[in-house]
């Protein structure tokens, strides 16, 4: 206990409140990229049994994201709320980082068995959200970049992937995009 409280205090980093920022926003952000990514491997590879872990995986997104709010709240505004309005009109980036948060807290809230049998076939619908809070991250990482994008570049990068190997998998594309390639190529 001592340990961590002087992690708190900063005697082993000048601002530690700015290293737990960072590490729960980019562990956040590997999470949901990670989680992304499971589907197609299970589909494309030998490794079908790692579908199973998608719904930890996601919940870890969402926990490193809410240490994130909470670092912020707590470590950086102190739970001000003057000092939280001033910021939301300095940095607008935090928008798009509350809605990714409140996304995956939806997602985090309906991924229990008992919350799929109860939505039916409208869970499906909501966990699609994923999508759009992973493009909520890469804004609030593009947003807030001052000077180094490599980690905002590379999880851009990833998410575009990402959405590249759905888009192929999806019925839309399958149903109207296959049949025009096909006849382009005879």
């Amino acid at each position: 206990m001592d340990g961590f409280l002087s992690f708190l205090l900063g005697r082993y980093f000048p601002d530690p409140g700015k290293a737990l920022m960072n590490v729960s926003g980019i562990w956040a952000s590997v999470f949901v990229i990670a989680v992304l990514f499971l589907t197609p491997i299970a589909k494309f590879t030998q490794f079908r049994m790692i579908s199973r872990y998608r719904r930890f995986v996601g919940l870890g997104a969402f926990i490193y994201s809410i240490l994130h709010l909470v670092v912020y709240l707590v470590l950086f505004a102190g739970l001000n709320l003057s000092w939280i309005v001033s910021d939301l009109v300095e940095k607008p980036y935090i928008y798009a980082g509350v809605l990714a948060v409140i996304i995956l807290s939806a997602l985090a809230i309906t991924s229990t068995k008992k919350m799929m049998r109860r939505m039916g076939k409208n869970w499906k619908v909501v966990h699609r959200l994923v999508y759009l809070a992973a493009a909520c991250i890469v804004a609030h990482l593009w947003w807030q970049v001052k000077s180094d994008i490599t980690l905002a570049m590379w999880v851009f990068r990833v998410y575009c992937a990402s959405l590249v190997i759905r888009i192929n998998q999806t019925s839309y594309y399958k149903k109207y995009f296959k049949k025009t390639l096909k006849k382009g190529l005879r």
